[in-house]
C-alpha cells in the first residue's frame, strides 16, 4: 500500500515502501558493490529479529559504534525496524564519555565490528558484533516496529557548557519531514548520495534517510581519513550528484577541485556561515547547479531554513526560508514579534523540533518553550540573532552565547575549559575561537595559569585531553600565562587575552632538525599550519594541535608545492615531517617509475 500523507509516517513506513517499489533498485554502493533495496531489507531484518531477542523495542536506545560500510547501515534500518533509537558513538570518542552517553541514555546494546572492537571500554550492556555470528536466536514471526511520526529515530550528543555533551533525542517526524517533500532539493529515485558525513553529525540524516526513503542510490564513503584530491576523484568515479559537506570542506572543493563538481546536481553546505565569494565561484562556474545554503540545529533535526542561490550573492549569504513544516519567529526578549528588518532572536516550531534532552528536564524546559502563538505546541530556542531581509530571507548575524562552530562542529568552548580546568597542574583555564590566527579559519584556543611550573605543561595537558575529549574538540593552541586580565569588575578581560603569535614546540620529543631540502620545506609547512615557530622531525601532527581539516589543507599545500598526491590514510598513520619525507620519496619515485614503464 502506498503511503499517501507522509505526515502519520515514520522512518520505517517509508523504507518499507521504497522496498516495495524498487526491490532490485541499488540502495548501497559501498567499496565497489552494490547492495539492492530487497538485500539490505533482508539483512536488517535479520539484525531486528536478533535485537528483539535482546529485548530491544520501541524506543529502546542501542549504541552503534561503527565506521562508514554496509554493516553501518544495515545496522541504522535493523535498530529502526526493532522500534530502537540508534545512538552514535565516534570511534575516537574517550573511554570516559563513551560509558556517560550509553548510560545517560540507558543503552544496554551496543552495536560494533570487527575493526572496531578492540576499541569497546567496559560497558554495562550486551556488546553485539555484526561481522560474528550472534549467540541468541532471532525472534519468529513478523516484525512491527511499533513506532510512529512522534516516538524517537536516534540520539545525537552535542558538546553541553556543563563539561559534559548533551544528547538531542530526535523524532521520527524530524527526519521524514526533512526528506519527503523536497522543497529545497530534489529528492528522486534518479539522485545518487554521498554518505560522507559522521553519524555524530546529524547531516548524516540527511544523506542517509534522503537517499533510502525515496528510492535513490547511497554511496557510502571508505572509512577512515580523506584528502580533499581523493574525495575530489571520488565524487567523479561514482558519478554523485547530491553532495552535502561541511562549510569548511566545501570552500576547500571550491578552491582546488572546481572540476570535480561538474556532475553534481545538486550542492549544500553548512554547518558554518558561508563565503560569498565561494558561493558565486561555484555558482557562475555551474550556473545550472542547485546550490543550498542549509541552516539549523541538531535541536531541530539539521536543517530549519535553506536559501537556494539563484542570484549573485553580496556581503553574506542568507539562511534563507522556513523548509516543510517549519514556524520560524523572530522575536525579542519578551517574546513578542520584532518589527520587520529588525533583529532578533530566532525561534523555531513544527515537526523538526526534537523532544527535547536525554535526562535533562531542566535544559529541556529552558531551551523548548511553549509556542506563543500555536496553542498546545512547543518552540525551540536556537539562541541565533537574525532578521528577515528585503526578499523575506533570513539573515544571519551570529549567536548569543559562548556556543560556536569549528569546522562544522558545534562546541561548547565551557566544556572544553572544564575539561581542562579538571586538571591538577592548573589554576585556570579559558577556551575561545579565534579567526585571527590562521586566516580563513577559525580555531580554538585555550588559556591556561599553571599552578606551579609551566614546563613541559602543553604536552602533559594535550595528553590528558586525549583521554576527556574527542579530537574535533581540542585547542589548535595552548597559551600558557602567568595571570589572566581583568575587567573593572574583576572578571576575565576575555577580549584582551592576546591572539597567539607563532609559539615554542609543545612536545616532549627530542628536537630533531630537518636533514634534508625535502624536510627542511615540510617542517615549514606543519609550522605554518600549526603556528609554531619550529617542528622537528619527529614531532607528530596530532599531538602538536592538529586536526582532520588542518590534515587536509597540508596535504593540499604539499599536493600544489611538490606535486604529488599523498593518500591521507598513510600521513595519519606516521602524521611526523619524517614520515611525511618518506611519503613524498616514495610516491614521487613511484611516479617516475610509472613515467619510465609508461
Amino acid at each position: 500500500m502506498t503511503i499517501g500523507n507522509w505526515r502519520s509516517a515514520s522512518i520505517t513506513d517509508l523504507f518499507d515502501e521504497q522496498v516495495r517499489l524498487r526491490p532490485e533498485a541499488t540502495a548501497l554502493r559501498f567499496d565497489g558493490v552494490d547492495m539492492s533495496y530487497a538485500e539490505l531489507d533482508r539483512r536488517a531484518d535479520l539484525l531486528a529479529r536478533h535485537l528483539r531477542g535482546l529485548g530491544v523495542g520501541t524506543e529502546s536506545v542501542v549504541g552503534l559504534f561503527v565506521e562508514r560500510s554496509f554493516e553501518m547501515v544495515v545496522a541504522l534500518v535493523g535498530i529502526l525496524k526493532a522500534g530502537g533509537v540508534y545512538l552514535p558513538v565516534h570511534q575516537n570518542e574517550p573511554p570516559e564519555r563513551f560509558r556517560y552517553m550509553l548510560e545517560q541514555a540507558r543503552a544496554r546494546v551496543l552495536l560494533t565490528h570487527d575493526r572496531l572492537s578492540d576499541r569497546v571500554p567496559e560497558i554495562d550492556g550486551t556488546v553485539v558484533n555484526l561481522d560474528h555470528p550472534w549467540r541468541t536466536d532471532p525472534v519468529p514471526g513478523p516484525i512491527a516496529p511499533g513506532t510512529g511520526p512522534d516516538n524517537l529515530a536516534y540520539i545525537c550528543y552535542t558538546s553541553g557548557s556543563t563539561g559534559m555533551p548533551k544528547g538531542v533525542a530526535v523524532r521520527h517526524s524530524g527526519v521524514v519531514r526533512l526528506v519527503q517533500d523536497g522543497d529545497y532539493a530534489s529528492l528522486t529515485a534518479d539522485e545518487t548520495f554521498l554518505q560522507f558525513c559522521s553519524l555524530r553529525f546529524d547531516p548524516s540524516a540527511f544523506e542517509i534517510w534522503g537517499s533510502l526513503l525515496n528510492g535513490a542510490k547511497l554511496v557510502v564513503y571508505p572509512p577512515g581519513t580523506v584528502a580533499m584530491h581523493e574525495l575530489a576523484a571520488f565524487l567523479e568515479q561514482e558519478r554523485i550528484t547530491t553532495l552535502w559537506l561541511t562549510t569548511g570542506l566545501f570552500h576547500r572543493l571550491v578552491d582546488d577541485h572546481l572540476d570535480s563538481m561538474a556532475g553534481l546536481r545538486q550542492m549544500l553546505g553548512g554547518g558554518e556561515p558561508l563565503s560569498p565569494l565561494h558561493m558565486n565561484t561555484l555558482h557562475e562556474a555551474y550556473p545550472e547547479l542547485l546550490i543550498v545554503n542549509g541552516y539549523g540545529p541538531t535541536e531541530d533535526t539539521c536543517f530549519t531554513s535553506c536559501h537556494v542561490i539563484d542570484d549573485r550573492i553580496g556581503d553574506s549569504v542568507p539562511i534563507g526560508r522556513a523548509v516543510t513544516d517549519t514556524r520560524l519567529y523572530v522575536l525579542d526578549e519578551n517574546l513578542e514579534r520584532v518589527p520587520e528588518g529588525e533583529w532578533g532572536l530566532l525561534y523555531t516550531g513544527g515537526s523538526g523540533v526534537a523532544r527535547g534532552y536525554v535526562g535533562r528536564p531542566a535544559l529541556t524546559a529552558e531551551k523548548f518553550v511553549p509556542d506563543p502563538f500555536v496553542p498546545g505546541e512547543r518552540m525551540y530556542s536556537i539562541g541565533d540573532m537574525v532578521r528577515l531581509d528585503a526578499r523575506g530571507a533570513l539573515e544571519f548575524r551570529g549567536r548569543i552565547d559562548d556556543q560556536v562552530k569549528v569546522d562544522g562542529y558545534r562546541i561548547e568552548p565551557g566544556e572544553v575549559a572544564a575539561a581542562l580546568s579538571g586538571m591538577p597542574d592548573l589554576k585556570e583555564a579559558v577556551v575561545l575561537a579565534r579567526e585571527d590566527v590562521v586566516p580563513g579559519r577559525k580555531i580554538l584556543v585555550a588559556y591556561v595559569v599553571p599552578s606551579g611550573s609551566a614546563e613541559g605543561l602543553v604536552p602533559k595537558l594535550r595528553l590528558a585531553l586525549h583521554h576527556r575529549l574527542p579530537r574535533y574538540m581540542h585547542p589548535s593552541v595552548i597559551v600558557v600565562m602567568e595571570e589572566f586580565p581583568l575587567t573593572l569588575g574583576s572578571k576575565t578581560d576575555r577580549r584582551a587575552l592576546p591572539a597567539p603569535a607563532h609559539l615554542p614546540r609543545t612536545v616532549h620529543t627530542p628536537f630533531v632538525a630537518p636533514r634534508t631540502p625535502t624536510e627542511e620545506l615540510l617542517a615549514d609547512l606543519v609550522a605554518d599550519a600549526l603556528v609554531l615557530q619550529e617542528v622537528g622531525v619527529d614531532d607528530e601532527f596530532f599531538e602538536m594541535g592538529g586536526n582532520s581539516l588542518s590534515g587536509m589543507d597540508l596535504l593540499a599545500r604539499i599536493r600544489t608545492l611538490l606535486h604529488v598526491d599523498l593518500p591521507a590514510a598513510e600521513f595519519f598513520d606516521d602524521a611526523t615531517v619524517a614520515g611525511l619525507a618518506e611519503l613524498v620519496e616514495r610516491h614521487t619515485a613511484g611516479e617516475r617509475m610509472d613515467v619510465r614503464v609508461g
